[in-house]
């Protein structure tokens, strides 16, 4: 493979050597020499064809600022700041400053590696999008409709729905969809779909200044049914670190490629994805008939009362749904205080195969009444649109 040129920006000699010798048996890592001062730097990052910048977060005052400057005229480079401690804030600050990563001192030489081998790969595959894209750039969607799909209980069918939705909307309609897991906790899609994603969204938040309608494509995954997936991370720490701004930059990308965007979201409010609820042209909370999935369901509507969230985008769905139902569906209705606009029949043993097997329940069961049930609020949905 060829090899990846590093220049360490960094005054503190202790630290400075700590990163080289980590670094000085990795046979593809190549060091350049290390400058003095801002200006310097620049000269040399310009004429050594580097790859891949180590900025200390101390650096000419600010390595924040450094890396942003850097990211900006060297849009070919990969940033990547060193810090002393890690939180919330350095790491936002990194995020919008173009850094693709944040690595603590004392280093660990294979997060390091890591590190420096992902930020360059990344940054070589977003310039050879745009090369591409320059040459043939295609033609977007115009203005997508979004669908939150939410409960705060589990079991009640949330990544179900999604999914079986998403592939409805894609198979009635013959339009864009595109899925997003935004359980930031726990996101199931890419399991009830058996898919292996090579991005998730924390990739897209690596390089989220860089993030628009035709770019965010490459860090989709397809399924076999051509719906495409934007997977959420399988590490939860990380997530942490996910914010509303980026959200919100993430779905206006969609919305401006896609005709409709289906979000699978966590089972409680985040401040992070909370934007979807006011993107979203129609929010569909999924209850069982169970006293427990109501109780929580009529807390989750308590809440977006609180905060005047507009009750024409509410749909109820009561998922599971049986004649011999210890409560009845008007019950359910009183109690929440909507009707209930949408009824997934029950079928345990079919839809827990096709969980397991991770084929689409409409896909495998396309004759079913939950497929056909499914057909019809696809129909409801994009009734008014051509």
């Amino acid at each position: 493979m060829d090899k990846i040129k590093v220049i360490i920006l960094n005054n503190n000699l202790e630290e400075r050597f700590e990163i080289e010798n980590a670094l000085a048996n990795i046979d593809y890592i190549e060091m350049v020499r290390t400058p003095d001062d801002f200006e310097e730097a620049q000269a040399i990052i310009d004429s050594d064809l580097v790859d891949v910048i180590l900025v200390s977060s101390s650096f000419n005052g600010s390595g924040y600022d450094v890396a942003e400057k850097l990211s900006t005229e060297f849009v070919d480079k990969a940033t990547i700041i060193i810090e002393k401690e890690i939180n919330e804030d350095s790491m936002y600050q990194a995020m919008f400053s173009g850094a693709k990563d944040v690595i603590l001192l004392p280093v660990k030489p294979n997060k390091l590696v890591d590190s420096i081998y992902k930020a360059n790969k990344i940054t070589k595959k977003r310039l050879e999008f745009h090369r591409k894209s320059d040459v043939n750039r295609k033609k977007t969607s115009g203005y997508g409709q979004v669908f939150s799909v939410f409960s705060t209980k589990g079991g009640t069918g949330k990544t179900f729905f999604a999914t079986n939705l998403a592939l409805s909307l894609l198979k009635e309609t013959n339009k864009k969809v595109v899925l997003i897991d935004f359980d930031l906790d726990y996101g199931n899609v890419s399991l009830a779909l058996d898919i292996v994603p090579k991005f998730t969204i924390i990739d897209v938040i690596d390089d989220i200044k860089s993030v628009d309608s035709d770019y965010i494509e490459t860090f989709l995954t397809n399924h076999e049914s051509g719906l495409k997936v934007l997977a959420a991370s399988k590490e939860t720490n990380v997530n942490d670190f996910i914010n509303s701004e980026h959200i919100q930059i993430i779905l206006k990308a969609f919305q401006s490629a896609y005709d409709y965007v289906v979000i699978d979201m966590s089972s409680r409010f985040n401040d992070a994805t909370n934007p979807a609820f006011i993107f979203s042209e129609k929010l569909f909370l999924i209850t069982t008939p169970e006293i427990m999935s109501v109780k929580n369901i009529k807390g989750a509507i308590t809440t977006l009362t609180d905060f005047n969230y507009p009750k024409n985008k509410i749909n109820i769905v009561l998922n599971k749904f049986s004649k011999n139902s210890d409560i009845r569906s008007n019950d359910i209705e009183k109690i929440l205080g909507y009707d209930i606009l949408y009824k997934i029949p029950d079928d345990y043993l079919k839809v827990t195969a096709s969980l397991n097997q991770g084929i689409p329940y409409i896909q495998k069961y396309s004759r079913s009444e939950i497929a056909k049930s499914f057909i019809n609020i696809v129909k409801n949905i994009t009734i008014n649109q051509n």
